[in-house]
């Protein structure tokens, strides 16, 4: 019991009657309108489809269950598709399809499906000024090749503007 209401749960376990109320348990509800609201709730709810629940007979049920089956037909099993080898005609029906709709548009090359551009900043380039762009991007953290300690002179123009380009990057 809390210090100012019976806990809860106490009061929704299965029905009891007042002897098993203790002595403070008893004196409470005596005095708190709250607490005995809430116990005549959950009576009213244990009590909710008694009446039904006295008339259910279970072998009755279990009779008629199995009179219903037995008298339903049995449903077709579900249609499996057993010819894969029609799935893939059909594909390549459609395939053909559409190979023929695009040879049949005018200005419809054979690269005309591959070449899509999606960085158009890049269009101008030449393909040196290409191969910089590619340079400078750097590369997956687990791509990484092993670093080699190389003297500077060793380094030409190129790696020299990475390596400072890299101590710029925070």
């Amino acid at each position: 019991m809390s210090a100012s209401h019976i806990d809860s749960d106490r009061l929704s376990g299965p029905p009891v009657g007042p002897a098993a109320w203790s002595d403070a348990e008893a004196a409470h509800l005596a005095g708190c309108a709250e607490c005995r609201l809430e116990l005549e709730i959950l009576a009213g709810a244990r009590r909710l489809g008694a009446d039904h629940l006295a008339r259910f007979d279970p072998g009755r049920v279990a009779t008629v269950v199995r009179g219903r089956l037995a008298a339903e037909p049995v449903a077709a099993p579900a249609r499996v598709v057993r010819h894969p080898g029609r799935w893939l005609a059909g594909l390549a029906a459609a395939a053909a399809l559409v190979l023929a709709v695009r040879m049949w548009i005018p200005n419809a090359g054979p690269t005309s499906f591959a070449v899509v551009s999606v960085l158009h900043e890049l269009d101008g380039l030449n393909e040196p000024q290409l191969e910089e762009v590619l340079q400078s991007i750097p590369p997956v953290t687990g791509a990484l090749d092993h670093v080699e300690m190389v003297p500077l002179s060793d380094l030409n123009a190129s790696d020299l503007e990475r390596v400072l380009r890299s101590m710029e990057e925070p």
